[in-house]
């Protein structure tokens, strides 16, 4: 079980010329001002979610009225942490079964072996998409898939492996 750190990132749409918008090199990133302290605020009531259309299983309740661009002065760096949370982690079993048969002498031996990938076949779902699309002149958000799961991570469906071996 593990999940990536992940935070709430903001791109700003329309902004005028001249608005700090982060840099495309790796420097400071763009990040997004958080409108209250208090982390709670950042996630919905619960039974609510952001989009109305989509599984709520594969939904994180995120409150995008928590968030806003960070002021023209602040060169694009707003309070929200660089890990705010967690994303879904990744469940993963593997298993192996061999038996050994003697055939006559201690020397011939007939081995059969059964392995098994990802044996539940458990469904591991990707990252939340974490970037709001924020109108300069509004606030308003234009990433209709804000808060909503649409992949899966590093897993394959199941896959059973067969095997015999015959030692003499």
């Amino acid at each position: 079980f593990y999940g990536s750190p992940l935070t709430i990132g903001c791109t700003a749409v329309s902004a005028p010329i001249g608005y700090w918008t982060g840099t495309p090199t790796g420097g400071i990133p763009f990040r997004c001002q958080m409108n209250s302290n208090n982390i709670a605020d950042m996630f919905l009531p619960s039974g609510q979610y952001p989009s109305a259309t989509a599984d709520p299983r594969l939904q994180y309740p995120f409150n995008k009225a928590d968030f806003a661009l960070p002021p023209a002065t602040s060169l694009g760096i707003g309070n929200t942490p660089p890990t705010l949370f967690y994303g879904p982690g990744v469940f993963n079993v593997d298993l192996a079964l061999a038996k050994d048969f003697h055939l006559g002498s201690e020397k011939r031996i007939l081995e059969l072996k059964v392995e098994t990938f990802n044996t539940l076949n458990h469904f591991n779902p990707g990252n939340p998409n974490t970037t709001l699309n924020l109108n300069f002149a509004t606030g308003a958000n234009t990433n209709a898939a804000f808060g909503t799961i649409t992949g899966t991570q590093g897993v394959d469906a199941r896959r059973v492996i067969l095997s015999a071996r015959f030692r003499f």
